[in-house]
Formats: structure tokens, sequence, C-alpha cells
């Protein structure tokens, strides 16, 4: 897979911003958060501009500059420009980072693409049979998952997104192809 940033699926998602990442606690007592970042390389966070945070406390959204500071388990410790102490830091548990996507690199037709594309596109087994549409892409840390709400099925199944159980990926015809054969075979050898 040549994917070049992750989505987070959020109730929050515009069709024209990006999720970069979300907030899970504070790091410090001078405001800096603690961030989950949702980029394959997490430094760069802060190269896109400002950042949109949507929140509790900020529901229809408010701009901040954006400083990493460190590494943190899980994630990165980062400095939002006016939050100034830990218990504004603490107050935006939960909320999401997100960016314009015009300020993501424009990719050649080689360069792959951007896991939000993926959202929406129809799910095919390797016959080409339609079984479901694409309704998110995951990492919750041991990998990437894709999330799939069933047509055929009741409900919505998770297929690891590696080359073997997802072996195409055809934005502009809007489908992508998995080999659910190679997720059960591979879902077997871990139960047993």
């Amino acid at each position: 897979m040549n994917a070049m940033a992750q989505k987070h699926n959020s109730p929050t998602t515009r069709a024209d911003m990006i999720c970069l990442g979300a907030v899970f606690g504070a790091a410090g007592v001078k405001g800096a958060v603690r961030l989950k970042v949702f980029t394959e390389d997490i430094k760069s966070i802060s190269e896109y501009g400002p950042v949109t945070v949507y929140g509790h406390d900020f529901p229809t959204g408010k701009q901040f500059a954006v400083k990493i500071l460190h590494n943190v388990k899980g994630g990165l410790a980062v400095k939002l420009k006016g939050i100034d102490d830990r218990n504004m830091a603490d107050s935006l548990k939960g909320a999401e980072l997100f960016i314009d996507r015009s300020a993501l690199p424009e990719l050649g037709e080689d360069d792959g693409f951007y896991f939000d594309d993926l959202i929406g596109l129809m799910a095919r087994n390797q016959s080409g049979d339609l079984f479901g549409k694409v309704e998110g892409v995951f990492n919750f840390g041991a990998g990437d998952i894709v999330e799939v709400n069933l047509s055929t099925e009741k409900g919505k199944r998770m297929y690891p997104f590696t080359d073997e159980v997802v072996p195409e990926v055809n934005i502009e015809a809007g489908y992508i192809v998995i080999n659910r054969d190679a997720f059960e075979i591979t879902e077997t050898n871990e139960k047993g």
C-alpha cells in the first residue's frame, strides 16, 4: 500500500478537511496537549500551517498554530498557541485537529492516495461482487484497518489494510478489492 496520510473517521469530518490527530490529554502544566497523530509522517503535523480544532469547547472549530514539543507514549506533545495552562489543555481531551485538504501536497499518479479518499468506495470481493461500502480507515496501534458497512450481510466488518487482504484500490473507478478468504485464514490462524 502506498497511502500518504491516515484517515480518522469522525462525525465532524467534512469533505474539504482532513483530521490530523486527536487530543488524548494534557502534557505538563503549561498548556501542552498529548496528541494521537493520524498522519504517516508524525512530524508533518506542524508543516501544514494552522489547524482547526473541533471539540467540546469549539463545536464550530477554532484555529490554532501548532508547535511540536517532543514525543510521548502514544503520540506527540504539542503546544497550541493560546492554550496556556493544564486546565485548558485537559478541557480539549477528545478534540480533533483538522486542516484544509488543499493544504496537503498534491499527489502524482504514482504517489498513492490519502486514506480519506477511501471513504465511500464500494468494497468488492475478488470475484468482483459488491459486498459493502468503506466507512472508515483506522489505526489503533497494530496497523491500518479498513471498516466496511456490509450490504450483503448485517453490520460492519473491519479488515487489515494490507496488500494481502486489500490487493487493489481503484479510486477513479470507486472501489477497493478485499480478499475476504485471506482475511478469514489470517483470523483463524490467530485464534488457533
